[in-house]
């Protein structure tokens, strides 16, 4: 009977370590995470912070999650795919898992741009160099003649292969 019962503590205790509780790997994983983006040269100046790592799917040994990682102030979901590598959890993401910063620094982008193009657009209204509007000035016994006050003319912009000529 001491043996059976030895048998099955030892059975049981196997099948603990086989088993991971899901939210002990999640922790392992989150800790991972952060310690990989803080550290690798294209993601650490980006200063991502992992949120939370949640295990949404189980397949024998292998598990998906999602994970939050803060980026400006703004939470966005990554996929990671969990599985098992011999002593312990390896995590991998998908190939556009952060595609996120790329949408973050185009709107970016676009907001300086337009910034801009309001700043150029409020200095030409402000130019007087740039009105072409025509102004007539009557003396008292001729015709009125229609004056140009000032009109911007532009260089064309060279096409093609410049250097080619200058020799």
């Amino acid at each position: 009977m001491k043996r059976i019962s030895f048998l099955f503590v030892m059975l049981w205790l196997s099948a603990c370590s086989y088993f991971v509780s899901t939210d002990e790997l999640a922790r392992n994983i989150e800790a991972q995470m952060q310690r990989e983006l803080n550290t690798h040269q294209d993601y650490r100046h980006y200063k991502l912070k992992v949120l939370e790592v949640k295990i949404t799917e189980r397949d024998g040994r292998e598990f998906k999650a999602i994970s939050q990682l803060e980026y400006q102030g703004k939470s966005y979901p990554v996929h990671v795919l969990i599985h098992p590598d011999g002593k312990g959890y390896n995590w991998e993401l998908e190939d556009d898992a952060f595609a996120f910063i790329d949408e973050v620094e185009i709107q970016k982008y676009e907001r300086q741009l337009q910034q801009e193009l309001a700043m150029i657009s409020a200095e030409f209204e402000r130019d007087d160099g740039f009105n072409s509007s025509v102004r007539y000035t009557v003396p008292a016994t001729e015709e009125p003649e229609p004056v140009v006050v000032s009109q911007r003319v532009e260089e064309p912009i060279p096409v093609g292969n410049i250097t080619a000529y200058t020799n």
